[in-house]
């Protein structure tokens, strides 16, 4: 159905997007009625990588969305820093630069698991993971992964968070790759994944107790993301893993300009882009459902870079060169 290149090419769908003329409103749950609209704003990233050259930007255009929207989230897709100029530190600068940028939630990467440069001891990869998490300043999710011994979610790990957005409940649910676990991983053999479709229909009635709207953040690439987007109750997967370009929400097109679940990903590593999905959803018979949706990459020529966060990541520099002398 879909036409993919890897990395460097371009995801498109071929379907024309239609326009639709709703002005952004703060709408309580509690007071909405039959024909009431809600507009709310994705801005997001994966798979940096540490390749941290374009944050700058970022932190430029995700400062200028905030003013534009009423209703805004911020989500970063996972993989922030293996085989990065600071690997070694373990993700420790990159999340001090996503910190300083400002995410609503982030989702566990495959890569975030794995102890560089090859790989350690499970006590080593709990600890790296325990660090990056006690140092997030918004939630780590990551609802696909348990401990063996207790069947629990990795400590400090939320499977969802609810954020209240404009008024409304936004429920956000990460799930990961099962890389770590298919790759015999020594780091994760303490923790059983599951295919994050299966997870994300397991939960979804209970998230679904507490909020208006449900977005899943996840990182387990675009063939499970396909089967994420047709759970009863997912409007919108904001993917990561592959490295694919998606210039335009991926959708499967129906009968009288119908669009179903719109999914996302914006490359990664030196390909990689800040997105932005801008979703309408009306209010019919007692549910908020989707109704129209428009997204696409930002180009980044021309813009001017953040000050404070290019001087983190010129002074990360300087100590990683005085290190390595």
């Amino acid at each position: 159905m879909f036409q993919m290149r890897k990395k460097a090419a371009i995801l498109s769908i071929t379907a024309a997007m239609a326009a639709t003329s709703v002005f952004p409103m703060t709408v309580q749950a509690a007071e909405a009625k039959e024909g009431d609209t809600y507009e709310l704003s994705i801005v997001y990233d994966n798979d940096i990588h540490g390749r941290v050259d374009r944050l700058p930007q970022f932190k430029t255009l995700i400062d200028q969305a905030r003013e534009e929207c009423d209703n805004l989230l911020v989500l970063n897709g996972g993989d922030i820093f293996l085989r990065g100029e600071f690997q070694e530190q373990q993700g420790i600068p990159e999340m001090k630069l996503l910190n300083a940028i400002g995410y609503d939630a982030w989702v566990l990467g495959n890569n975030d698991f794995r102890v560089p440069p090859k790989g350690g001891s499970i006590e080593q990869g709990n600890e790296q993971l325990q660090n990056l998490i006690q140092l997030a300043e918004f939630p780590t999710l990551c609802a696909n992964v348990t401990m063996n011994n207790t069947g629990e979610y990795i400590d400090n790990v939320s499977p969802y968070t609810v954020k209240e957005v404009g008024g409304l409940n936004i429920g956000i649910i990460g799930v990961t790759s099962l890389k770590p676990q298919d790759r015999d991983w020594k780091e994760v053999s303490d923790k059983t994944f599951e295919s994050g479709e299966i997870t994300v229909g397991k939960i979804i009635d209970e998230v679904k107790e507490q909020t208006d709207i449900n977005i899943v953040l996840s990182h387990t690439g675009l063939a499970v993301d396909t089967k994420i987007a047709n759970v009863e109750g997912v409007s919108a997967v904001v993917g990561a893993d592959d490295h694919y370009i998606i210039t335009n929400p991926i959708y499967y097109p129906g009968e009288e300009n119908f669009k179903s679940t719109p999914i996302l990903q914006g490359g990664g590593e030196q390909d990689q882009y800040l997105g932005r999905l801008d979703l309408t959803y009306a209010y019919k018979e007692g549910a908020w459902t989707l109704d129209d949706f428009e997204g696409y990459l930002y180009d980044l020529e021309g813009v001017e870079g953040n000050s404070e966060i290019q001087g983190m990541i010129d002074s990360y520099s300087s100590e990683a060169l005085d290190d390595a002398a």
